[in-house]
């Protein structure tokens, strides 16, 4: 048997693969008003007030366990502990705020191996609205990203910034 979801326009989520989606919310509550997922034995991780839950009919299944995690570390516990077939992550920044580059990066690590060591055997997915620099280091570790809203543009190089790099080409070739 396969176990898949389908999340229009054409991205599909199976066993075996982590993925990140960056998408609005409502895309997310599209994708757990699924009729497969009152099959599957899904948990859903946030932090807080979810973006997500409250625009979805209360799913009424002994199968679907929505469970709130105030940090990072009951996020890794949670992950950890899961023996769901379907696993989804609503990620907030505010679980890695305060954390230094250093710090962030070895949790992040962490993290995205727990999520990696749980696809295995489960549909895993981290849901965002947007991306931010924690997200994008389990990003960097999953195996698709999914975005579902345009990607932001990369910052341009400020005029003082460009002024230097034409300064400096001009040094190089006097």
């Amino acid at each position: 048997m396969t176990v898949r979801l389908w999340c229009w326009p054409g991205v599909t989520f199976e066993l075996g693969q982590l993925k990140v989606l960056v998408a609005p919310p409502e895309r997310m509550a599209a994708l757990l008003e699924l009729p497969e997922i009152v099959n599957f034995h899904t948990r859903y991780l946030h932090h807080g007030r979810s973006e997500v839950l409250f625009r979805v009919p209360p799913i009424r299944s002994e199968h679907f366990e929505p469970m709130t995690c105030a940090t990072l570390e009951e996020l890794m516990a949670a992950v950890r502990s899961s023996f769901h077939t379907v696993l989804m992550v609503e990620w907030s920044p505010a679980l890695a705020a305060g954390l230094e580059v250093e710090e962030r990066g070895r949790r992040m690590a962490r993290l995205t191996a727990a999520l990696k060591r749980r696809a295995d055997s489960s549909i895993v997915i981290v849901f965002a609205p947007a991306m931010d620099e924690a997200l994008r280091q389990v990003s960097a570790g999953a195996d698709q990203t999914v975005w579902l809203v345009p990607r932001p543009a990369e910052p341009r190089p400020t005029v003082t910034v460009a002024a230097r790099a034409k300064a400096q080409r001009t040094l190089t070739e006097a």
